[in-house]
Order: C-alpha cells, then structure tokens, then sequence
C-alpha cells in the first residue's frame, strides 16, 4: 500500500506538469485570438461626422453602424477631411477660424491650425502635405502646409467661396463660389487660379469621377448638376433634381465612376445619377435635409449627414434603399469615412 501510495504521487507529480504544459499554450492561443478580433475591430472603418450645433464629432462603427464616441472638437464644426494615412482627422471651425486636428487613436484635438477667416470647408492634398481651405467672407482659399502649420499662400476666388475638391490626381483644386455661381480652378501646384466656369446659381460641392476628367457640382438654388470637362474647363451638361426645387448640396462619385449620388436637402432625399448618361436614376428617401454625404472605400455604404432630423441615414448602393439611421449630435453636416 505504501509502494502504491508512492506512485501515485509520483504519478500526481509528473502529470500536474504536464497539463499546465498543455494549459499554458492554450491561454495564449486564447489571447492570440482576442488580441486578433480586437484589432480586427479596431481596424473596422469608421464615419466621423461633425455636428454643427453640438459642436462636436461622432465617431459612427461602419461595422455596426452605431456611434462609437463622440468628441468635443470646437465652435461650429463645418467641413471635414481624413489624412490619406487615416491617423488624422482635420475639421473647420468656423467660429474659431482654425482648422482642428483630430487624432483617429486617442479621438482628441492635439492641434488646430489657424485657416484663415470663416473657413467652411476645405480639402488636403493626396500626398497629405497641404489643406486648401475656402474663406468664405474674403472671398480667398487658404493655402496651408501642414508641416510647419502655416499658411503659405491666399489665393482669390469667387464670392462666397464654400465647397473645396482636390482632383484625385492631385492637380488641380475646384472652390466653388456662392454669389458669383462660379467655380475656380486653382492649379495646386502653382496655386494661382487657371479657369473660372460658369455654373447653377449658388454652387455648393464638388466631386470628380475616379480619373479626374469630370466634375460634378451642385447647384443649391438652381437644382442642377452641372457636369464639367475637367481638361476643357467648360460644362457639358446639366442634371435637373428634383424639378429644381431640391436644393441639392452634397455629391460623391462611387469608385467605379458610374454613378453619382447627391443629397437633396429640400426634397429629403439622395438622388442617384448615371455618369455616363447624365440621368436621374432614382431617388432614395433619407432623413430631414441632407446635407453632407460620403461613401466607403469600396463603395458599398453611403453615410448622409441629416441637418434637421439630427442623424445619419446608411444607405446599401446596391440595393438603393436605406438600412440604417443613427442619431448623433445636433445639425450634423458633414461626412468623411476613413478607408
């Protein structure tokens, strides 16, 4: 009994080891596995969306398509851009006249930049060296190198000056101008102003199809869209909304340059338009007065940014129809979605 007794602690002995051996190796395959699906999770594209009147940012999870924070970032916040790199998240304080930078890690202000009087909206560059920004009540765009954070150029545009595109080939820069129902064309190299087309009355935004040989502007008063030969600096059709009575103001082109969508603030709606034909396709209800619109990378989703009805309406661009709507802050305006 005793022998027997003995064994069964060497046994005891040597098999307690042995299932921690086992036990170790699967706690860390365990942590491997959640350290994946948190960075996963992490990695998931997200729609930040600054609201005029809370003046803050929503954080929106395009995964689920629930706010995932929101950030104070200053007075009125306008218009909104993401680093190429995505670390970055760069909004236009109107009342501030700053441009604030926000980190996409942390989610706080590290910075703002001072843009010039009024800003409301602007764009960066796609090498991410440098924001064009629209000052809307001394009818300039500021040219502003995000190295050193200074200003390095002021160049006059048209009067009101609001929307601002960069081309996707980085050459050249739209801003649209308000009173003056214009678009100037600033060449982003030489930043000096290279055309000025005659567009709708009180343009809004811009967008260029994938090449960067069309244009698309809307025209708040006027209804239309106006499509723009980017090499002849001309407008080569318009696009009626809606009648004429849907105040369109937000436009995207989806990345296969097919289509065109167009947030219609009077009408409640985003109207879908072909790019090759120039025609309505259909319209699609959202949310009270649209506003800023953005698409995912891959063109799946479309976020709508609803001033009025305080949310975002998600739209499935295959299906056409709305499947989601998130309350966020108060007069949301516009949109940008990381990649």
């Amino acid at each position: 009994m005793a022998m027997d007794t003995r064994v069964s602690a060497r046994e005891r002995l040597r098999v307690g080891p042995l299932r921690r051996s086992y036990v170790v190796p699967a706690i860390v395959i365990a942590l491997a596995f959640a350290s994946i699906w948190v960075g996963s999770a992490a990695s998931q594209p997200k729609a930040y969306i600054t609201n005029e009147k809370s003046n803050d940012l929503s954080v929106v999870d395009t995964a689920t398509d629930k706010v995932a924070a929101t950030v104070p970032v200053g007075e009125r916040p306008r218009g909104i851009r993401l680093s190429p790199d995505g670390t970055r998240v760069y909004v236009a304080l109107g009342d501030e006249d700053r441009i604030a930078v926000v980190d996409t890690t942390s989610l706080q202000v590290i910075d703002k930049i001072a843009s010039g009087s009024d800003p409301e909206t602007f764009d960066i560059s796609p090498d991410g060296k440098r924001l064009f920004v629209s000052n809307e009540d001394a009818n300039t765009a500021s040219v502003i190198d995000l190295q050193t954070r200074q200003i390095v150029a002021s160049v006059p545009v048209g009067i009101e000056p609001e929307g601002v595109t960069v081309s996707p080939d980085g050459r050249l820069v739209y801003v649209t101008g308000e009173t003056s129902h214009t678009i100037s064309v600033i060449d982003a190299d030489g930043l000096k102003v290279l055309a000025t087309i005659l567009v709708g009355s009180r343009p809004r935004e811009s967008a260029f199809s994938p090449d960067s040989r069309k244009a698309f502007v809307t025209a708040e008063i006027g209804g239309t869209v106006s499509v723009i030969d980017v090499p002849g600096h001309k407008v080569v059709a318009t696009v009626t909304v809606e009648g004429g009575d849907s105040k369109p103001k937000g436009v995207v082109v989806t990345p296969d340059g097919t289509k065109v969508l167009v947030a219609n603030g009077a009408s409640h709606n985003v109207a879908v338009i072909d790019a090759r034909s120039h025609e309505v396709v259909t319209t699609i209800p959202v949310g009270r007065r649209p506003w800023g619109i953005a698409l995912t990378h891959d063109g799946k989703k479309a976020y709508v940014a609803n001033g009025v009805s305080n949310d975002v309406s998600v739209i499935d661009t295959a299906t056409q129809k709305v499947i989601a709507s998130v309350p966020v802050g108060k007069m949301p305006w516009g949109i940008a979605v990381s990649r």
